[in-house]
């Protein structure tokens, strides 16, 4: 299931117009400092919502809660957590989110970003509301730390040992079991990357695509390039969610990075005829829950990335099987709405209603913290299982056993 068709999507819209801003003449260097050996080798993280990655950082000494996005231009503050801490904003620009009007960013000069083992002095913070991806991660936002970390240094995720290692680019060294593979970068120093992607029933199609880990899914591919190549094809089984982003869901053959080939991967098909998911210069994105199955180096000072096929490279692509999709309510992330209902699916056919609270899944109580969002959401996609849901509906309390089976 995809937490949305695009969770940080608004994020890169915004920094575009707000980045400029940082770069003022007169604002000191950049500094880093490495506690040792210029590596910080073993960083904790979370890996949540399909393949999001999380870390626990400083801005100025106070400690939060940020995403790992080489999608995402820049750093990133949440506008709550800027005020919390006291950091003085001082320069605004306008910009404009996908799919929203206009609205202002705020500047942040010369802040101390720390990771364990390393410090990032005198860098530039935009500043804008990141409340709304909380909901629907199911997790503490209090930033990203974004392409200005992959610009200057040799970022490795390990998704399968949750853990990530920052190297200055003169001490990265290969182990020799990784593939390398050029990518190009654009004037964002975002990566770009050859893939074919294969459709049942059609010839192999190959594009370059952005590299975003911080999208949630298998792969998009933009409207532009569907339509050039005339996708999706008319036998494809397709799913789309009303009142949903623009999108449609499907199954494809397989996804091709360089010798790396993930089979049967769902596919989403981007239909928006403008802003980000309508870009013409690329073919689409080639997201997490792909990166997630590798560990990764993203290497852009070496024009490169890296993988090497962790664990869950052959695992099965697994897909939403109940249609359901949920949010989080209430500040500790435990409190489990349901925000829709797919037509005809396992969920539909059992009555569950959206607005319906789910309070424990196979006598796993929500409310005492024994689930969470992530958790859920892998329970919903396994084959042929029959989850008991205890649902609260107003002052009604229910229990509804849902038989799952494929949506694509």
């Amino acid at each position: 299931m995809r937490v949305s068709a695009f969770v940080l999507s608004a994020v890169i819209t915004v920094l575009a117009a707000a980045f400029a801003l940082c770069q003022a003449p007169t604002a000191p260097a950049p500094l880093y400092r490495f506690s040792s050996d210029g590596a910080s080798p073993n960083i904790p993280v979370e890996v949540i919502a399909d393949g999001l990655v999380l870390v626990q950082a400083k801005v100025n000494g106070h400690p939060g809660w940020f995403i790992v996005d080489n999608g995402t231009q820049g750093f990133v503050i949440a506008r709550d957590y800027a005020s919390q801490i006291s950091l003085e904003t001082t320069g605004i620009a306008a910009t404009r989110e996908v799919g929203s009007d206009a609205s202002q960013a705020g500047i942040v000069r010369d802040a101390q970003i720390s990771l364990p083992g390393l410090d990032l002095t005198h860098r530039h913070l935009v500043v804008i509301d990141l409340k709304s991806l909380e909901p629907a991660i199911g997790h503490e936002v209090d930033g990203i730390i974004g392409s200005r970390l992959f610009d200057d240094f040799v970022v490795v995720v390990d998704y399968e040992h949750r853990r990530l290692a920052v190297y200055s680019p003169t001490q990265y060294r290969p182990s020799g079991k990784e593939t390398a593979l050029p990518v190009r970068l654009d004037a964002h120093g975002f990566q770009y990357i050859d893939a074919t992607i294969t459709l049942p029933a059609t010839a192999p199609v190959t594009g370059s695509f952005l590299i975003d880990g911080g999208a949630n899914y298998f792969a998009s591919v933009y409207k532009p390039f569907s339509d050039a190549h005339h996708l999706p094809p008319s036998s494809m089984k397709l799913q789309s969610e009303p009142g949903a982003a623009q999108s449609l869901d499907g199954r494809a053959d397989r996804i091709d990075v360089g010798s790396h080939s993930i089979k049967n991967p769902p596919i989403t098909f981007a239909q928006d005829v403008e802003g980000l998911m309508a870009a013409k210069d690329y073919a689409g994105l080639i997201g997490a829950e792909f990166l997630e199955r590798f560990t990764i180096v993203f290497d852009s000072p070496g024009r490169r990335i890296l993988l090497t096929p962790n664990q869950s490279y052959e695992a099965a692509a697994e897909y939403d099987q109940s249609g359901m999709r949920i949010r989080t309510e209430g500040r500790d992330f435990h409190r489990f709405v349901v925000t829709r209902i797919v037509p005809q699916s396992p969920a539909a056919e059992a009555g569950i209603k959206s607005g319906d609270i789910i309070t424990a899944i196979d006598n796993r109580a929500a409310l005492e913290m024994e689930l969470t969002l992530t958790e859920i959401r892998s329970m919903l996609r396994q084959p042929k299982a029959h989850p008991t849901l205890d649902i609260m509906r107003g002052e009604k309390r229910l229990r509804v056993t849902l038989p799952l089976r494929p949506l694509l």
